[in-house]
């Protein structure tokens, strides 16, 4: 596979931080009844991504963030992206003096390998367009006042502004949308795919996720993987993700998308459950066998009734038997030995584990339905 870790949750985390900045920076006045509403920002994103962040609405995700019991415990991820340096230097321009609109239509931030945090392209939808917004925001931060340089790339038009540290940032604009990066070459790929129609909406097995997809949504990602490192089968997929949170939870749902048929896709995934062996341990369970999950479940039901019912055990009664595949898991044990779960967790959450500490992640995958679907769940310890 190109890519063996599903949508990194570590990144999702800086990118909604992000989305907080240009949320009320946007670099654009938007117009809800403007016709430019329906551009799909999809025919624009580079097909070969790695992941992909949705939302339509950005602010309403944002401002529930901050209530969370666990909002501050996930604010030590940092990164030197293009949102850090929203968030950092842009402060002074969250009010309404600069003519932004709060109201923001559509965002969409697009992942590319190598994976760092500069590998990123930022993509919103606009409506009535102030072209000089993004310069005057930007000029406060370009060394000597130094102006955007103009460079064309196949027909199309890029302003490069220099910034500190030798950095520039990267903006392609035309009616309808604006594409920010810090890399001029992601932002040439994205003219590439929208002038060779090669973009992710053209994608056999992506545009089939768009064909299904609901129209609201709070927040979405997308992963060119399997939900879980075991599960690949040598090709091409696609996992989507709806994001959702309450004061103690957060947890990610959706279904698998894969290019091969249906039915040997699903023999595929049949294959390398049957592989799984139960483990039972102290904040651990591993199942593929529907009967031990279902063992474990009414055990954790029992010690309820004993007072003694723990959090993890409370994780466990609350997983469904209809799975094919279960894991509920203390973070904690994850970060004491990473090696251990790298066959079912993100490469990017077992390096990071130190930071979910304070989670107890349930996963679970089933093969019922049209396709094969997925909840991740991480509970808070408070």
């Amino acid at each position: 596979m190109r890519m063996k870790t599903i949508v990194k949750l570590g990144t999702i985390v800086s990118v909604l931080l992000f989305a907080l900045a240009v949320g009320y920076y946007a670099f654009m006045r938007l117009d809800m009844a403007d016709r430019n509403r329906d551009f799909n920002l999809f025919s624009l994103v580079p097909s070969d991504c790695t992941g992909v962040l949705e939302s339509d609405n950005v602010n309403a995700f944002l401002n529930e963030y901050p209530n969370l019991n666990y909002s501050r415990e996930l604010d030590d991820f940092q990164s030197s992206g293009l949102f850090s340096f929203l968030i950092g230097e842009l402060d002074k321009y969250a009010d309404d003096t600069h003519g932004v609109n709060h109201d923001m239509s559509h965002l969409v931030v697009s992942f590319h390998e190598p994976g760092t945090s500069m590998d990123q392209v930022v993509y919103f939808r606009t409506g009535v367009v102030d072209e000089h917004l993004l310069t005057d925001i930007m000029k406060d931060y370009m060394p000597n006042n130094f102006l955007p340089k103009e460079e064309s790339y196949r027909g199309k038009s890029m302003l490069i502004y220099p910034l500190v540290h030798d950095r520039f940032l990267v903006a392609y604009t035309e009616k309808g949308f604006v594409v920010l990066s810090y890399q001029k070459r992601l932002v040439e790929e994205v003219i590439d795919a929208q002038l060779d129609e090669t973009a992710l909406m053209d994608d056999a097995v992506f545009s089939e996720i768009l064909k299904d997809k609901k129209k609201h949504h709070s927040l979405k990602l997308y992963g060119r993987s399997v939900p879980m490192p075991f599960l690949d089968c040598d090709t091409d997929c696609w996992s989507e993700y709806d994001f959702y949170m309450n004061s103690d939870v957060m947890y990610l749902m959706g279904s698998t998308y894969m290019a091969e048929d249906a039915d040997d896709g699903m023999d595929c995934l049949s294959e390398r459950l049957a592989e799984v062996s139960v483990v039972k341990e102290e904040n651990l369970l591993i199942s593929a066998d529907k009967d031990s999950t279902a063992f474990y479940m009414n055990e954790a039901y029992d010690d309820n009734d004993t007072g003694v019912r723990s959090l993890f055990n409370e994780c466990v009664a609350n997983l469904s038997n209809e799975a094919a595949f279960s894991l509920v898991v203390d973070m904690k044990s994850i970060d004491e030995r990473p090696e251990r779960f790298q066959s079912y967790l993100p490469a990017f959450v077992l390096k990071n584990a130190p930071l979910f500490r304070s989670f107890i992640l349930s996963a679970q995958f089933s093969l019922s339905g049209e396709r094969p679907s997925h909840l991740w769940v991480f509970t808070y310890k408070n």
